[in-house]
């Protein structure tokens, strides 16, 4: 005899949450392309058993095994009850922005049934681990094996997230691909490395995870970096030059903060992912008995075209990081796409 258990790519209980407006039990992103559906009344009764089950037919009256074969269509129920997607617990949101904890978890979702190992950074994990005060981030950032980017772009895209592909996406130079925005109102930029880390693009991937522990969003658990490394992640993001300007004391300062914050540890991580050149300043700021010469770190490859200031200089800059047979095909795309921005004016 079949049973039924509740599943989904994120589920939150806001019975006393603002978002739930008193009127709806529960907030629940389905397990197949779909909005997050708002539960109330029978529905959200039904669905409560269906956590605690498994249910059989016998559990249930007429109206409510019609509800539940609604629900199966929906994706929030499933005849599965090994299903990876099944849900056992519903939690209350632990994020300021209910839909950006559904948002994590349905990327963590997506890359589990897409088989994308995946790390979450920055964002509310920071604060969570006594890295920034801040807790509320705009958008959801990720960090995936090089050349992974694209394929998450493409299943995430079912979901409404339009991927903003640029002539220099997949190279050396760009180290995430930005997803638009669609009706979840939350960007996602996916990372394939991280400015700054000298280390080879995979091995520092692998090193991140390997440090990895959990963190749970909606009811389902993903990959964050420990607390050393991704205190160095943050410092890696405030600090990094743009436009030939380099970060200020006052941002410097920030970054020795957090890393301060993180530990002893931390010189051992920086040393490590070969971030020394470009945390040299912070580093010394941070742990001024240190003796390392961060100085003599590798320079990573991506610096000569943030220290740029014309956009001219930066593109030539940045195509050296390109292979020779790549390089006709990246000019076309940039001159194609001044053509248009100048045809729309």
């Amino acid at each position: 005899m079949k049973r039924w258990v509740a599943v989904a790519f994120g589920a939150l209980d806001i019975r006393s949450h603002s978002l739930g407006e008193g009127v709806y039990e529960y907030v629940v992103t389905p397990a197949r392309p779909a909005p997050p559906l708002f539960l109330v009344a029978d529905g959200a009764a039904l669905w409560r058993r269906l956590v605690d089950g498994p249910l059989s037919m016998d559990d249930l009256d007429r109206d409510s095994i019609d509800i539940l074969l609604e629900m199966e269509a929906m994706g929030i129920a499933s005849s599965d009850i090994d299903d990876d997607a099944r849900v056992t617990a519903v939690a209350p949101p632990t994020l300021s922005s209910p839909f950006h904890e559904l948002v994590y978890a349905l990327v963590g979702s997506v890359c589990r049934q897409s088989s994308i190992r995946a790390l979450f950074i920055k964002g509310p994990t920071l604060h969570a681990q006594g890295l920034r005060s801040r807790e509320h981030s705009g958008d959801v950032d990720c960090w995936v094996p090089p050349g992974e980017e694209r394929r998450l772009a493409r299943a995430l895209q079912q979901w409404g997230w339009t991927p903003a592909y640029s002539a220099f996406s997949g190279t050396a130079v760009l180290h995430s691909l930005t997803l638009r925005a669609g009706s979840w109102g939350c960007a996602i930029d996916v990372h394939s490395w991280f400015p700054g880390i000298t280390l080879e693009a995979a091995e520092a991937f692998d090193l991140v995870e390997r440090s990895s522990t959990d963190a749970a969003f909606a009811g389902k658990l993903v990959v964050v970096p420990s607390r050393p490394v991704h205190a160095m992640i943050s410092a890696l993001h405030d600090t990094r030059p743009l436009l030939g300007v380099s970060a200020s004391v006052s941002k410097v300062e920030q970054a020795a903060g957090t890393l301060r914050r993180a530990g002893s540890g931390v010189p051992q991580v920086v040393h490590e992912f070969q971030a020394g050149y470009a945390l040299r300043d912070v580093m010394r700021t941070a742990f001024p008995d240190d003796t390392t010469d961060w100085g003599g770190a590798p320079i990573p490859p991506d610096w000569e075209w943030r220290q740029q200031r014309s956009t001219p200089r930066i593109y030539l800059a940045a195509l050296r990081l390109i292979p020779w047979r790549r390089r006709p095909s990246v000019v076309a795309q940039l001159l194609w796409s001044r053509i248009r921005s100048v045809a729309g004016r």
